[in-house]
């Protein structure tokens, strides 16, 4: 009697490992696309950082495919070409996935983000042909060839797709070469006098250090204000790079570049009811507003102007803050904000300028005498070094005020003493104080650490003028007792515990 050939059994304990790794590779393979999704969709850091996990997970999702694979080709009933021809397949897909992400990370380029396809279709199809290979022992050697085969073919068709998406990325790429050097000799034949309106074509470049040098040449135009108000008069002015000419912001320049404003936000309302995207007027959107601060930072309210581009983009679906900002610009506080606290030049200020502003070019070659005279005039002088005092953010003005406090006659208000004293106790806790057993430091070393040297004179002067310096004298007295005697020290310590004695 003839009996029927036994059926082979399928390597159950292999089926459930390549089960239980098919599942971990399909969770990062999930993890690894929303990665690649989102490449080159941030700035220059986040697109970095998402650049190098993707990598990592990559690298990560192909090791383990390639575990797979080997177990699929140990303990699987594929034919023996096959497995060969998986173990080259699936290391390559892995280099072509790569490659993939590389496109990825410039999705706003040809061929955009098509490229995703690879990364998307080999992983689940690796899975599938392994699986496959795994479980189909008691299948005709036939299927398994033909199924087998087909699984295999599919993912170098997806990794050959590589070829002709690199070629279009390459032709943007080469198209982009050949502006640029048509850029350079051009921007190399122009004349260090011409017109503004032949520079500014140029500003559109994404070479930081080109569009600089454009800027440093346009900012030595002797009538770069009269020509830049015949092009907001003509309107072809590029109004997000209003506030880097050095332009005056005289009357005449704030009515033209408003009239330009009212001009450009009509033609970009919506007149249908069909939803359109915010993307498309974010850049007009962002050089208005950056023309708007500049102008209202400088005196020229623009009110009526913020609220017509705030109405129109807030018709767009999904608008960024910069929606937002534009409602900020209306605040009273906002308007000649800039020329009373951060001038371009000091020919800006006036006595309605902020301390902050006289303080601001103190330091600048010839003008440290003016600008300490005009500070001084400033009426509201006291208050605005308490306002620099309570600015955690701005220590260079905080340091600035430091160093002149003693000469810019304030009044020694009960606001001033206490956050002067308190800068001044902050200050003094951070020092240094070298104790008994310690090898002696010289007086010259406590001033050096002290940085402006001005702590201690500015602490006699408050106390002479009425703060309740108790505390900081004694802090003060302490600190200077610390450290090598010398005539300074002597005369410092005289001063300060004369001072503590008076109290």
């Amino acid at each position: 009697m003839n009996s029927t050939p036994a059926q082979p059994k399928p390597p159950v304990g292999a089926i459930a490992a390549g089960a239980v790794l098919g599942i971990v590779i399909l969770l990062l393979w999930g993890l690894q696309l929303v990665t690649v999704a989102s490449l080159g969709q941030s700035d220059a850091a986040g697109n970095g950082l998402a650049q190098a996990y993707a990598a990592i997970q990559m690298t990560v999702l192909w090791l383990l495919l390639m575990v797979l694979t080997i177990l699929a080709g140990a303990r699987g009933v594929a034919p023996r070409a096959a497995k060969i021809a998986a173990l080259v397949i699936v290391p390559a897909s892995g280099l072509v996935a790569a490659l993939a992400a590389d496109l990825l990370a410039r999705p706003f380029a040809s061929p955009f983000s098509w490229p995703i396809i690879i990364p998307a279709l080999v992983p689940p199809l690796i899975v599938v042909w392994a699986l496959f290979t795994l479980s189909a022992a008691r299948l005709r050697a036939g299927t398994i060839r033909i199924v087998g085969g087909v699984l295999l073919a599919m993912i170098v068709a997806v990794c050959a797709s590589i070829w002709p998406l690199s070629q279009m990325r390459k032709a943007v790429d080469d198209q982009e070469a050949a502006r640029l050097q048509k850029y350079d000799a051009d921007l190399a034949r122009m004349a260090a006098d011409a017109p503004l309106w032949q520079w500014t074509p140029f500003l559109e470049t994404r070479d930081g250090t080109k569009q600089q040098k454009v800027l440093d040449n346009i900012r030595k135009l002797d009538q770069r204000q009269a020509q830049a108000e015949a092009m907001l008069d003509r309107g072809d002015f590029p109004l997000r790079y209003l506030a880097f000419f050095d332009l005056d912001p005289t009357p005449a320049l704030c009515a033209k570049a408003r009239a330009l404003l009212g001009k450009q936000v009509g033609p970009l309302g919506l007149n249908s009811a069909k939803p359109q995207p915010y993307a498309a007027i974010s850049d007009q959107v962002s050089g208005a507003l950056a023309a708007m601060s500049w102008l209202i930072g400088y005196g020229c309210s623009c009110d009526a102007e913020s609220k017509a581009w705030e109405t129109m983009a807030k018709a767009y679906t999904d608008p960024s803050h910069d929606v937002h900002r534009l409602a900020e610009l209306r605040d009273p506080k906002q308007l000649g904000r800039t020329a009373r606290e951060r001038p371009e030049r000091f020919s800006m200020l006036n006595a309605q300028s902020h301390l902050r502003g006289w303080l601001r070019f103190v330091d600048e070659a010839g003008l440290q005498a003016q600008a300490l005279a005009g500070a001084r005039q400033v009426s509201s002088r006291t208050a605005d070094a308490v306002e620099i005092l309570r600015d955690k953010y701005d220590e260079e003005s905080r340091w600035k005020l430091q160093r002149f406090l003693v000469r810019l006659d304030l009044e020694a208000t009960q606001p001033l003493c206490m956050n002067a004293l308190s800068e001044l106790h902050a200050q003094f806790a951070k020092i240094y104080r070298p104790a008994p057993t310690d090898e002696p430091r010289p007086y010259s070393e406590l001033l050096q650490r002290l940085g402006t040297s001005e702590q201690l004179p500015n602490l006699i002067w408050l106390a002479r003028h009425g703060c309740d310096a108790g505390a900081e004298l004694d802090d003060a007295i302490a600190l200077v007792s610390a450290y090598q005697d010398s005539a300074d020290r002597a005369k410092m310590l005289a001063t300060l515990t004369s001072l503590r004695s008076a109290r």
